[in-house]
């Protein structure tokens, strides 16, 4: 069978790199549904674990039609053609704490700002002189992995991951229509995974295969970054062999709304899940109405989830802005990167050097890893290996089936950091047969372990970093250099704003946790 190898990026705009950051009212806040349907509402309630009785009720009264409870959250979905539903609905019911419109956003790089291109069996090489080996045909690529260590050398060769370890990824679904992707079907627990793109599925989500199937791209990629297994077909992934389950909360489009990431924490949250991989994100306007209400539903729901041994874990974003930087940031939130309970990761490229595009911050950045950076850290003449990026699997709809693409992004990282995770839940975890109503090893636990094995990385000296970005496809010119915002690293090596506690190591994960 031919493979096919596809070059795509998913680091940064082009526009966010030619200039200083712009005012983040420049960013994703337009809704994207078409205009003149019913706009769709969040209810939150004073009481953060239920709805109480006669509040759907109220809805209709105002002209609303409830389609979700999310009663874990303490919350309702409800659609309205009444352009005062809100502040009505608001003053019908006194037990209401926030009423939002319900904003789809566009959360991953369309298609156009991937820059994709394909090419099949190409002249790549391995990346330089890492000498740990894997058993898989496309491991010699996969240097994301060796520098976390996840090889014959390292982690695989003490734990693999535990079947029973279950990672939900919040993302575009699971390549698996027509043709089951031989590097996710293995791994993926397709009779719990779930479409939340229909907001009346509610928490339930839509058990059918062909909604929650991926014809983008991005959701297959970190599935297989987490747990893609070892098979002797393609790569493999950090924990390749823990089960996968496939939570769709973006549309092949990427775009999504809030509601549905919170209606799939709630799900893994109930189905007890593990870990919870976000390679997705927008930002929000403090100061705008539906904000408040949107990071509540959210909080909540992360706390639900984590209440019930899912530790949950997202992707800082792309846009090399300093999330700390209360003079340029300080009106915004970036979310679910920024919720408090959810570990917020950065990306580091070829070098161990943070990625040029991602997103850092002073008590954002709790942990880094290998997200790849096709520019600054590794040009053609370095790396010839998609330019520094890093490898996955991809949509059949997009190349075919079977297909794999070199990616950057912190949505990269992201689902590398997961998979950490649940090796460390494999490794220390409880799974005594009397456990079952136990969770496997609680969040906080886990993310004290996975930050403790962490490579600490010290900031680069000068600490003003001024990055440069070398553009291989795309528009410019091959080799064109675009200066990029100046970035500066605080902290020192036990903890700074580029790397947080360090780069996660899938091997001292499992062999060095504190306390063994």
């Amino acid at each position: 069978m031919k493979r096919v190898l596809v070059y795509i990026s998913l680091t940064l705009s082009l526009f966010a790199l030619m200039c200083a950051p712009l005012p983040l009212t420049q960013f994703n806040v337009t809704p994207v549904s078409a205009q003149g349907e019913p706009k769709r509402y969040v209810i939150i309630y004073h009481s953060q674990s239920s709805v109480h009785k006669g509040a759907e009720n109220k809805v209709v009264r105002m002209g609303g039609e409830v389609v979700s409870r999310l009663d874990e959250a303490g919350a309702l979905v409800a659609t309205s053609a009444n352009p005062n539903f809100a502040a009505e609905i608001a003053k019908e019911d006194a037990q209401i704490s926030d009423v939002a419109e319900d904003i789809p956003m566009q959360m991953i790089p369309s298609p156009e700002k991937m820059a994709v291109t394909s090419f099949a069996d190409g002249p790549v090489e391995a990346p330089g002189d890492d000498t740990q080996t894997g058993s898989e045909p496309f491991y010699r690529f996969q240097w994301d992995k060796k520098r976390m260590r996840a090889s014959n050398q390292g982690s695989y060769a003490v734990q693999q991951g535990r079947p029973d370890v279950v990672v939900a990824v919040l993302d575009t679904g699971a390549d698996i229509l027509p043709v089951p992707h031989q590097d996710i079907r293995p791994n993926l627990d397709v009779a719990r995974s779930r479409s939340f793109i229909n907001t009346a599925f509610g928490v339930a989500g839509d058990p059918n295969p062909a909604a929650w199937d991926d014809k983008n791209g991005h959701g297959s990629w970190c599935l297989s970054a987490v747990g893609a297994p070892i098979n002797a077909r393609g790569i493999s992934g950090v924990a390749p062999r823990v089960r996968l389950v496939a939570l769709k909360v973006l549309g092949d489009n990427g775009s999504g709304s809030y509601v549905s990431i919170a209606q799939a924490l709630i799900y893994a949250g109930i189905n007890k899940f593990d870990v919870a991989s976000m390679s997705i994100g927008g930002y929000l306007n403090r100061s705008q109405q539906n904000t408040q209400a949107l990071v509540k539903l959210l909080q909540r729901s992360v706390n639900f989830a984590r209440e019930n041994g899912v530790t949950p874990i997202a992707a800082l974003g792309n846009d090399s802005f300093d999330l700390s930087d209360g003079r340029f940031f300080r009106s915004f939130i970036e979310l679910p990167g920024e919720i408090d309970g959810v570990i917020g990761v950065s990306a580091t490229g070829y070098f161990n050097l943070k990625a040029s595009y991602s997103n850092y911050g002073v008590g954002k950045t709790d942990i880094s890893a290998p997200g790849g950076d096709y520019g600054v850290q590794a040009t053609s003449q370095t790396n010839p290996l998609g330019g520094g990026s890093v490898l996955g699997a991809w949509a059949q709809e997009v190349f075919g089936p079977n297909a794999y693409a070199f990616a950057s992004g912190t949505s990269m990282a992201c689902p590398n950091a997961a998979g950490v995770c649940a090796l460390i839940i494999s490794q220390y975890g409880d799974f005594t047969p009397d456990n079952s109503n136990k969770l496997h090893m609680s969040p906080q636990r886990v993310e004290a372990y996975l930050q403790q094995t962490a490579n600490n990385q010290p900031c680069p000296e000068p600490r003003e970093v001024n990055f440069f970005t070398v553009f291989p496809i795309g528009t410019l010119p091959v080799g064109t250099q675009v200066e990029a915002a100046n970035q500066r690293c605080q902290g020192d090596a036990g903890y700074n704003n580029f790397y947080g506690k360090g780069i996660v190591d899938a091997f001292k994960a499992v062999t060095e946790a504190p306390g063994q």
